[in-house]
């Protein structure tokens, strides 16, 4: 017997509580997290983000956070914060290499610079405004044809800004999986996502919790060597072998150390 997606989820929200994403760096809000140095996440507000620069700081962040801790994009952030640059003009205005030296700390920060001015220029000619109102149908391909903006990245965007009802599939939701036995190593991004919206009902709540609370239980206990008896899963998982994919081969799910 293997636990089901719906019992993961009410396991996990038991042990760990509300976790309140996507932090925002203006907001005083408290950290159940312990992760990080800022306090703006806001459990059980999903009234949040409710203007176009908070939804503007979540897309940069989502990027911030590619292949890298959390920690690491919240320092880059800040520095794009204290120099003017949550705006999409100022960074439009910004140089790539400019920006590049502001987020040194995210690591891959030439890379970085360039999909932000990217991410920039589409948000300049498709307003943040226009992308509330459309359909993910609308919006996943035109974020998904911008350079540098992966699966994980555009629904992040999608689900943390836009409040748009998709599931954000990561290499912790992969790894929880797998060990669960609810899915092979092989599986792809796709399929990962697919079985979520087949067996979670369509609900931004649900979604933008269940993704922060599989990141949380990863963190702290479904480690690399998990610690089992601690786990609120325990008493199902199957425990099967799950290794991370070497570095230098290809992914179908890109590594975010939330």
């Amino acid at each position: 017997m293997t636990l089901s997606l719906v019992e993961i989820y009410k396991s996990l929200l038991k042990r760990y509580g509300p976790q309140g994403w996507w932090p925002l760096i203006a907001h005083a809000g408290t950290n159940p997290t312990l992760r990080g140095r800022l306090t703006g996440y806001h459990p059980g507000n999903f009234e949040l983000p409710n203007t176009e620069k908070q939804m503007l700081e979540i897309m940069l962040g989502g990027i911030l956070a590619q292949n890298t801790s959390w920690v690491n994009a919240e320092k880059a952030l800040l520095q794009l914060a204290q120099n003017d640059l949550i705006d999409i003009q100022n960074l439009i205005d910004t140089s790539v290499e400019q920006l590049a030296q502001l987020v040194r700390s995210s690591g891959y920060y030439n890379q970085k610079a360039a999909r932000i001015h990217n991410l920039a220029r589409y948000l300049e000619s498709h307003p943040i405004r226009s992308l509330l109102s459309r359909t993910i149908a609308q919006v996943r391909p035109e974020l998904r044809a911008i350079k540098g903006v992966g699966n994980e990245t555009c629904d992040s965007i999608l689900l943390y800004a836009l409040k748009k009802p998709i599931f954000v599939v990561d290499a912790y939701t992969k790894k929880l999986l797998v060990r669960n036995g609810l899915i092979s190593a092989i599986s792809t991004y796709e399929e990962i996502q697919t079985l979520f919206h087949r067996e979670i009902p369509q609900s931004v709540e649900i979604y933008n919790e269940f993704h922060a609370l599989i990141v949380q239980h990863c963190v702290h206990c479904c480690l690399k060597v998990p610690l089992c008896d601690s786990c609120p899963l325990k008493e199902l998982c199957q425990k099967l072998p799950f290794s991370a994919p070497k570095r230098g081969t290809k992914r179908s799910i890109k590594k975010d150390q939330r």
